[in-house]
């Protein structure tokens, strides 16, 4: 537990807590439109005393964000997932103002075997989603209050064995259109590596993968006319569908293989973010000299 307290302090020197000027001069707005005049009366005191308070919390409460460390409230509430890695939110973010909502989830793990691909994923996942904030709460500033939209995000643990470890981000923004996207943090626990697409498959044989994705494709369009994919719409071209080198997927624990797309990546948005599985015997032939260990 020593190496987590040690991740709690520098989490906590780590926070950067910032009032918006907007929300900060609606604060100001409001003491100012408070009585200064305090009765000599004990009673009259308290009772101006408790309006102020009030004010104040209300103000906060509605106008600023509710960043809820999460850190130490009760360490041994922290969920072990599987026997080896541990993950837990490290913040909660709020904000609600009638307009606009912000809910945000900031995961971190702890792999007491594998610090080097531990702290790759939580860099990561902190950048990410402090992109994500930062982006929600300067469009908000910008439309001082007005307008509508919200910001989810949230995770899951996909995978956790001895040989291989899979965290599932999800980010969804709403606006006038809405925007879901996925990302995947992987480590094989095998050899301790944080491992992404190009680790498993040489771009080489990227095509090969791409077209049994394609076959599936359109075997789903022949038999859901409700199922779209845009195969045919020549502006995609070459580019339709083409594997990249960070890729998202991910194992199930029967071993196949799902690749993960963005949502309006190849389809309309109704479709989501579609995934497509493929089996050991598919693409076993084209994993690379990386290797992949047993899930």
């Amino acid at each position: 537990m020593k190496k987590f307290d040690r991740y709690v302090q520098e989490r906590i020197a780590e926070e950067d807590l910032h009032m918006l000027d907007f929300a900060h001069d609606k604060v100001e707005q409001t003491l100012g439109m408070l009585p200064l005049r305090m009765t000599k009366r004990k009673k009259g005191f308290m009772h101006h005393a408790v309006s102020i308070a009030a004010c104040m919390a209300l103000a906060f409460i509605v106008l600023l964000p509710n960043v809820s460390v999460a850190y130490a409230e009760a360490v041994d509430d922290i969920p072990v997932i599987g026997s080896l890695v541990r993950v837990f939110t490290i913040r909660n973010y709020f904000y609600e103002d009638g307009h606009r909502e912000l809910q945000v989830k900031v995961p971190a793990i702890v792999d007491p075997d594998h610090g080097a691909a531990e702290g790759m994923i939580n860099q990561n996942v902190t950048e990410l989603t402090n992109t994500v904030i930062n982006r929600f709460y300067n469009e908000l500033e910008i439309s001082q209050g007005d307008g509508y939209g919200s910001v989810y995000v949230d995770y899951e643990t996909v995978i956790n064995t001895p040989q291989w470890f899979t965290l599932k981000l999800t980010v969804n923004e709403i606006a006038a259109s809405s925007n879901m996207y996925e990302k995947y943090y992987h480590i094989d626990r095998t050899n301790g590596c944080y491992v992404t697409f190009s680790d498993l498959f040489e771009e080489e044989n990227y095509d090969k993968l791409k077209a049994m994705i394609l076959d599936q494709m359109k075997a789903q369009m022949e038999e859901n006319e409700k199922t779209v994919y845009w195969i045919d719409d020549i502006t995609q071209q070459d580019d339709f569908a083409a594997l990249s080198n960070d890729q998202n997927f991910y194992f199930k624990k029967n071993g196949n293989l799902v690749i993960v797309y963005d949502k309006y990546e190849i389809a309309p948005g109704y479709m989501g973010s579609p995934a497509f599985e493929l089996s050991p015997e598919q693409y076993e032939p084209y994993i690379s000299e990386y290797g992949l260990k047993e899930t």
